[in-house]
């Protein structure tokens, strides 16, 4: 039996983005799991933070624990200029957790790392992470990142608190939050009982085509109402985000809310989305204001993708 295989062949970074700042962080902006399922966290990101007259590349939150995150990218070995930024956005943001990602992390600085971990306490974590970029054949490149700096105690750390995560009070704030929100819109649409509320900072709901959702989101940048573009086959989902950017105009005409279309370079999804302002999901004495704005812009995204316009642009494709 002649079984067929592929070789993994390693990319060029620079092939895949082209320039950290607006190639590789927008990514990782926008793909957090990446870098959270490595570290054990569950990452909301934002880009460009000021810290006097530098920019931070990223800052964010891990929302199981609360605890803040700041992020340096280099797409080049790790140099003395960056390990400075580093400690420099430190001094100034007072992190609990700084992660430093370049495509070779040298000796020297991963020894830094170390000796900061080593020095500093408890709850401050210095992390040195790898980045590369590969495929197998004509794939599409893919992004792998390698953990080669950690806190000594963190492995422990992150199963602690993964087994405490489903109990921690902005998890169960989410889960709480998503079942009001299901109590108060569930009558209208009778199709949001059958999803569970589950402790995560967003909800996805049913759209009536394969591989298309229709999703409510706490994110860094405010809340969002998003339409996923998520297929398995890759190739499809560009293809028919393609066909329905192809008729953007026609879109906007259907509603008043403004529509976000963002392809996820590096990403195989795109999505519309709608945004809204900044919200924090344990203030709950705002969590009526958010029902209401959830409530609005559901209705107006599931407006543009009943309309005749958005159907036709999708079975041009299938």
């Amino acid at each position: 039996m002649n079984t067929k295989i592929g070789r993994i062949q390693e990319v060029d970074l620079r092939s895949v983005w082209p320039h950290e700042a607006l190639s590789f962080t927008p990514w990782l902006e926008e793909n957090p799991q990446e870098l959270g399922e490595l570290l054990g966290l569950d990452l909301d990101l934002s880009k460009e933070h000021p810290i006097g007259s530098f920019s931070l590349d990223l800052v964010g939150t891990d929302l199981a624990s609360g605890r803040s995150v700041i992020i340096e990218n280099q797409l080049e070995k790790s140099n003395h200029s960056h390990l400075g930024q580093l400690l420099t956005y430190a001094g100034g943001v007072r992190p609990q957790i700084v992660v430093w990602v370049a495509k070779q992390i040298r000796e020297e600085h991963r020894a830094a790392l170390n000796w900061l971990n080593s020095v500093t306490d408890n709850e401050t974590h210095f992390f040195g992470v790898e980045v590369r970029a590969i495929k197998i054949g004509d794939s599409l490149p893919a992004p792998m990142l390698d953990l080669v700096v950690e806190p000594n105690v963190w492995g422990k750390q992150v199963r602690e608190s993964a087994s405490k995560a489903s109990r921690s009070d902005r998890l169960n704030a989410y889960g709480e939050f998503w079942e009001s929100l299901i109590a108060e819109l569930g009558d209208e649409y009778p199709d949001l009982r059958e999803r569970t509320a589950w402790a995560r900072s967003y909800f996805p709901t049913f759209t009536g085509f394969a591989d298309l959702s229709l999703n409510l989101v706490f994110s860094g940048k405010g809340l969002r109402v998003e339409l996923y573009f998520g297929s398995r086959d890759p190739e499809k989902s560009a293809k028919r985000f393609d066909a329905v950017n192809e008729v953007q105009s026609q879109l906007q005409q259907l509603t008043t809310s403004k529509l976000v279309f963002e392809p996820l370079e590096g990403k195989i999804a795109s999505r519309i989305s709608i945004y809204g302002s900044v919200a924090d999901v344990e203030d709950r004495g705002a969590w009526q204001t958010y029902r209401n704005w959830f409530a609005k812009e559901y209705a107006e995204l599931r407006k543009v993708v009943s309309s005749p316009v958005f159907k036709s642009a999708i079975k041009t494709v299938g």
